[in-house]
């Protein structure tokens, strides 16, 4: 199987009017889809969405569009949340959606939907069926393909670390580590992993350095 990570362009008319909203205001700083069911029977499409800024921007915004049957939306940080969407379909978005599920393609979530009115994220299938897609990509959607590779079924990231890098990952998040403000310390993610203190910074800085490289940014 071939996995291929790409990068879609909106034009003016072909942007949902969420993401195109999102991408024009400054009260968010991530939006990503992160689970989809996508019915490709013409009834609407439910996703989840995890959304980083205003709740309440967001939510007066949703409502407005015009084009949402039902949602919920639940606050998971001071500036985090997700949101449950039905969302009625249009003709660019069942087309763009199908092109990329059908036959032996899935797409990867997350869909990282950006403030340049692009969206990234990867997809994996047979290389005849990703071609007939990328090819039945609709007008006013332009298509950039960022890397092309074999699928390994791993997570990028994930598959980067070591097994005690996870570890101290593992140990460092449980403990609070990566809090803001943080919680604990390196002596205590060492003391944990029964390590001493500068082995266990190696570990996370290490770690932290190899998950950064494998983002797609």
């Amino acid at each position: 199987m071939k996995t291929v990570r790409l990068t879609l362009r909106h034009d003016a008319e072909t942007i949902h009017p969420m993401h195109r909203f999102v991408a024009d205001s400054d009260a968010f700083d991530a939006y990503r889809l992160v689970h989809g069911n996508f019915t490709g029977d013409g009834d609407d499409n439910a996703f989840i969405f995890h959304v980083v800024g205003d709740p309440d921007v967001y939510e007066a915004a949703l409502e407005g569009t015009g084009r949402v049957s039902d949602y919920e939306l639940t606050q998971t940080g001071d500036r985090s949340f997700t949101v449950y969407v039905r969302d009625v379909p249009e003709d660019v978005d069942d087309r763009l959606l199908e092109t990329f599920t059908r036959g032996s393609l899935v797409a990867l979530p997350p869909l990282e939907y950006r403030s340049d009115w692009t969206v990234r994220f990867s997809v994996v299938g047979e290389s005849d069926d990703l071609r007939r897609a990328l090819e039945a990509v609709p007008e006013g959607v332009e298509t950039s393909v960022d890397r092309v590779g074999e699928y390994d079924g791993s997570d990028a990231a994930v598959g980067a670390l070591t097994a005690r890098q996870r570890e101290a990952l593992r140990v460092a998040r449980k403990l609070g580590y990566f809090d803001v403000p943080r919680s604990a310390s390196v002596d205590d993610v060492a003391a944990e992993l029964d390590c001493a203190p500068g082995t266990a910074a190696e570990h996370l800085r290490k770690a932290e350095s190899a998950v950064m490289e494998s983002l797609d940014l």
